[in-house]
């Protein structure tokens, strides 16, 4: 498999073709990747601060990062890494392409693909933006927000805010101390939510029945305002069955607070 590489030390741009993967890898700053019609891909580097990046073309993936790092186990050394290496970046990618970044201290922000993302970092913020295909968050503690998605989604989080809206039709997100806010438009969906103080809350399309089972030693278990909290540590069950649909939640939380509004508008529902 023939591979074509080069270092980047200063801002600028490249322009690649036969692209269907990307895999970016930094320390500090920012990576934005939007969608585009084109065929081919554009990097915008904007800055580059002590150790030059590295594009990596194998096959039909680009990874663009740090070629003394190495891939393989960096994202199990993300919360240690000291390194202050920074760069501040744009990749414009065709719609179908898969996305992977993993960051110690930087952000990355995703919008308007049609293909999975994943997305890891030990304390930088993660943002996707009207896009469809699977979507999988891991943070330490940064905050996770997915908006305008047409798709399943995971997240899993430490301490850092996590807000997911769209046509969700799957979501599961766990966190210790993060509060986890969840809007879909979708009729049917399946929830799964878990922490062990954050605040949960899930919104719901006005009509939308309700199959809950909510696990908690000290939280509220509230459905459009009524505490339906069984008394004792078991578990408590809600069934609301209509003919508008049904979410399929199930959460587990120690002191957290879950919260369902069936609501007539919800925010963030894919274009």
């Amino acid at each position: 498999m023939a591979t074509r590489s080069w270092i980047v030390p200063n801002p600028s741009q490249h322009d690649v073709e036969g692209v269907a993967r990307l895999r970016v890898q930094l320390v500090a700053g920012l990576v934005t990747v939007v969608g585009h019609d084109a065929t081919g891909v554009r990097v915008d580097v904007a800055e580059v601060d002590g150790n030059p990046l590295e594009l990596t073309v194998e096959g039909d993936r680009l990874t663009i990062g740090y070629p003394f790092l190495g891939w393989d186990g960096w994202v199990k050394r993300l919360r240690s890494y000291r390194s202050t290496d920074t760069a501040r970046l744009t990749v414009h990618v065709p719609r179908a392409t898969a996305v992977t970044v993993a960051t110690a201290l930087a952000g990355a922000s995703v919008a308007d693909l049609a293909e999975d993302v994943s997305l890891t970092t030990a304390s930088g913020q993660l943002r996707v933006t009207g896009c469809r295909g699977a979507v999988s968050l891991r943070s330490a503690s940064g905050g996770v927000d997915v908006s305008g998605h047409d798709g399943p989604v995971r997240v899993s989080t430490a301490a850092g805010r996590t807000t997911v809206t769209g046509d969700l039709p799957r979501v599961e997100a766990t966190t210790v101390a993060g509060a986890v806010d969840v809007a879909t438009s979708a009729r049917t969906s399946m929830v799964d939510l878990s922490t062990v103080s954050g605040a949960l809350k899930v919104s719901l399309p006005t009509g939308t029945g309700v199959s809950l089972t909510a696990r908690t030693v000290a939280g509220a278990v509230r459905v459009d305002g009524v505490d339906r909290r069984s008394p004792g540590l078991g578990a408590t069950t809600v069934e609301e069955r209509t003919a508008e649909g049904i979410c399929f939640l199930s959460t587990r939380s120690v002191s957290g607070n879950l919260d369902v509004v069936r609501a007539a508008v919800l925010p963030g529902a894919p274009r």
